[in-house]
C-alpha cells in the first residue's frame, strides 16, 4: 500500500505541474521570433514529460520502480505512439464534425430505399454512438496496453499488438469516464448557490473532487492495464533493484 500510496501523491504533484505548464504555455505570446521559440521549447518540454510519466505510470504496476527508468530510455517510441494516438482521436474529433453531411445523405437514401421517413437527426445519433464507443472504448482498449508495452520494451512491443482481455473492454471505458468525463462534468456543473465566498468555496470543492477523480481513475487504469494478463513484458526487463 505505501509504493501506492507515494505514486499517487507524486501523481497529484505532477499533474498539478504540467497543468500549470499548460496554462503558462497557452499564455505566451507569439509576437516575436524569441517568444514563439520559447512557446516550442515550453510545449516539447511539456510533451516529453509528460510521455515519460505517463507511460512510467503505465508499466509501474508491470515492473516496479524501474518503470521510470524504462520508459527513460523508450522516449522515443513514445513519442511516436503519442503522435499517433493525436492524430487518431484528431480524426475522431474530425468526423464527428463532419459527420452531419454524411448523415443527411444517407437519411435521404434511406428514406428512399425504404420507403418510410428516416431523419437525419436519427443517423446522426447512431453516428455519434458509434463515435462515442470508438473513442472511449475501442481506442482505449486497443492502445493503452500497446503505449505500456512501449514503455517497458520500446519498439520491439508494436509487435504485440492485440484485442486485450475481455473484461478490459469494460474496465477501461469506465475508469477513463471516471477519469476525464466525470471531472468535466463536475467542473461544468454550477449549483445555484448565493455569495462570492459560497460560490467560491463550491467551486475549489468541485475542482478538488475533479482533481482527486482524475488522478485516482487513472491510475486504477494504470493498473488495470500494467497488472492484467497477459505480461506486458519478459522478466529479463525488470531491474534487479
Amino acid at each position: 500500500m505505501r509504493p501506492a500510496a507515494l505514486l499517487g501523491g507524486a501523481h497529484l504533484a505532477v499533474n498539478a505541474v504540467l497543468l500549470w505548464g499548460g496554462y503558462y504555455w497557452l499564455g505566451i505570446g507569439e509576437s516575436d521570433m524569441w517568444r514563439l521559440a520559447w512557446s516550442a521549447v515550453v510545449a516539447l518540454t511539456l510533451l516529453l514529460f509528460g510521455c515519460w510519466w505517463y507511460g512510467s505510470t503505465l508499466a509501474y504496476f508491470d515492473v516496479g520502480s524501474g518503470a521510470w527508468r524504462l520508459a527513460l530510455r523508450n522516449m522515443l517510441p513514445l513519442i511516436v505512439i503519442a503522435g499517433a494516438v493525436g492524430g487518431l482521436y484528431w480524426l475522431v474529433g474530425w468526423w464527428e464534425g463532419y459527420s452531419a453531411k454524411p448523415a443527411l445523405k444517407l437519411a435521404s437514401q434511406l428514406t428512399f430505399r425504404l420507403q418510410r421517413p428516416v431523419t437525419p437527426e436519427g443517423v446522426q445519433k447512431m453516428f455519434n454512438a458509434v463515435t462515442w464507443v470508438v473513442r472511449w472504448s475501442v481506442l482505449p482498449v486497443l492502445l493503452l496496453p500497446l503505449v505500456a508495452g512501449i514503455a517497458v520494451r520500446g519498439w520491439s512491443a508494436f509487435r504485440t499488438f492485440g484485442m486485450g482481455r475481455r473484461l478490459y473492454w469494460v474496465q477501461a471505458p469506465l475508469l477513463l469516464l471516471c477519469a476525464l468525463e466525470a471531472p468535466s462534468r463536475l467542473m461544468g456543473w454550477v449549483p445555484e448557490v448565493e455569495g462570492f465566498w459560497v460560490e467560491m468555496a463550491s467551486f475549489l470543492l468541485r475542482a478538488g473532487a475533479a482533481y482527486l477523480l482524475l488522478a485516482a481513475g487513472w491510475l486504477v487504469l494504470a493498473f488495470a492495464t500494467s497488472a492484467g494478463r497477459p505480461r506486458l513484458s519478459q522478466s529479463n526487463t525488470v531491474s534487479s533493484e
